[in-house]
């Protein structure tokens, strides 16, 4: 009925594709003033998701290529981790303020310098910047000495060249089980230790002995992972891992973390999904105290700025060692993830629900409404549009929360049940896009 298996990920060599290096930082800030000139929504500072969204549409009805909201945050220091762009996003950004090329809009900065010195209006401005300059020459050459006689060697992660680091992935298969391939690359880089996070989970880390390699994990999950390449306590770079499902896919989980495999026939759908007969018995003799259940399509389209989900469910019967009854709801983007939790009225201080990257506590934040009666059937529809998530239980708003993070787009959703499973609506839809993941 089952199918056991256990975790594990080892490393070997394989070959490194290195970025291209970029410079001029003066000449890349010149260039964000002038894009936000042209899209006239102030200072990108202060610009919310759905200004970042916009954005990246303009660029690619100006441009015909696309950056991702992920991207243009880093680029406006705006994501958690901060990176160079590369020549290619440069490049993309040049085309947008209507210049072919970073290239070509560098040396449009060049000449109308040369200009202006030329007409007498920088003069005072460049001699004092040929004394700074000779100056901040002089600086950066002791503190080279400084630091070559202290014999330490390479550079710390604060001031390398993020685009001598590479961090690249790829996947080797479809659904779930799931080996990734991680390649990297620190270069002359400093450190004491050097790690892969594979996920949010800072408990599952692999340690890197190499400066550059490859190493392969198996994600036993589906769903959304931002994997990090740390140096020492920083994230130098990041990558995002989405692992779709075949269809429907679930696990029976134990206290301990051990799982078994459910079969595809034990899942089953006719009108609605529900486990077959013998499972939940099963489920309690192995003490596997949670049922997961996963549909994550392989291409997602689902738009994850303005999309609902509207579900019915229950769960008729609890494990023996359920006390609370909990059954998790997650909706699952290409980036980003929104998790609810249900319970019985009584553990609602418990309830746990994950968005915008962090936990949000039944503890110090008011639940209550996410306490339900598990064994009846409760309608649930979550709702995201203009950055704000509304929950309504059985019609009525019963929950909302503002997103400050792109999720992507929606691939399905995942469900943990402390017990026996019955789903019996399940839609996800927005503007263009509807899929009814149990028919009938």
């Amino acid at each position: 009925m089952f199918k056991s298996v256990h975790f594990c990920s080892f490393g070997c060599k394989g070959p490194i594709k290195h970025p291209v290096k970029i410079a001029d930082p003066w000449k890349y800030k010149e260039l964000l003033n002038r894009i936000e000139a042209m899209f006239e929504h102030g200072p990108g500072a202060n610009w919310t998701n759905q200004d970042f969204s916009q954005l990246s549409d303009n660029i690619y009805n100006t441009t015909g290529k696309r950056l991702s909201i992920t991207t243009l945050k880093r680029i406006w220091g705006r994501a958690e981790t901060k990176t160079n762009p590369s020549l290619t996003t440069l490049n993309i950004l040049s085309e947008f303020a209507l210049y072919q090329g970073w290239r070509e809009f560098s040396l449009s900065v060049n000449t109308s310098e040369r200009r202006q010195i030329k007409n007498g209006k920088r003069e005072i401005f460049t001699k004092r910047s040929i004394i700074i300059g000779t100056a901040f020459i002089l600086i950066v050459f002791l503190l080279l000495l400084t630091f070559t006689s202290s014999g330490k060697n390479g550079s710390s992660p604060m001031d390398y060249m993020q685009e001598d680091i590479v961090f690249v992935l790829d996947k080797v298969a479809s659904g779930y089980p799931n080996t990734v391939i991680f390649e990297y690359d620190v270069g002359g880089l400093s450190y004491d230790s050097l790690f892969i996070q594979q996920s949010w989970d800072k408990n599952k880390r692999t340690s890197l002995k190499k400066r550059k390699g490859l190493v392969t994990t198996t994600y036993y999950y589906p769903g959304y992972f931002l994997a990090k390449l740390v140096v020492d306590s920083t994230t130098i770079k990041e990558e995002e891992l989405y692992i779709p499902t075949r269809g429907w896919q679930g696990m029976l989980i134990g206290e301990s973390s051990e799982f078994t495999y459910l079969r595809p026939d034990d899942i089953l759908l006719d009108g609605k999904l529900h486990i077959g007969p013998g499972i939940f018995e099963q489920m309690n003799r192995a003490k596997r105290s949670e049922m997961f259940l996963s549909y994550l399509a392989e291409r997602p389209e689902i738009n994850g700025s303005d999309f609902a989900v509207e579900t019915e469910f229950r769960m008729p019967d609890a494990t023996e060692r359920s006390i609370c009854k909990n059954i998790r709801l997650t909706v699952t983007g290409t980036k980003e993830v929104l998790s609810f939790q249900f319970g019985i009225p009584g553990c609602v201080g418990d309830l746990m629900f994950f968005l915008n990257k962090e936990m949000v506590s039944g503890r110090d934040n008011d639940l209550s409404a996410f306490g339900i009666e598990t064994d009846n059937w409760t309608k649930c529809k979550v709702k995201v549009k203009d950055d704000q998530v509304k929950v309504f239980l059985n019609d009525m708003l019963v929950y909302t929360y503002s997103l400050q993070s792109d999720i992507g787009k929606i691939g399905g959703v995942q469900w943990m049940f402390q017990g026996l499973a019955e789903i019996r609506a399940l839609d996800i839809y927005d503007s263009a896009n509807r899929m009814d993941l149990i028919g009938g």
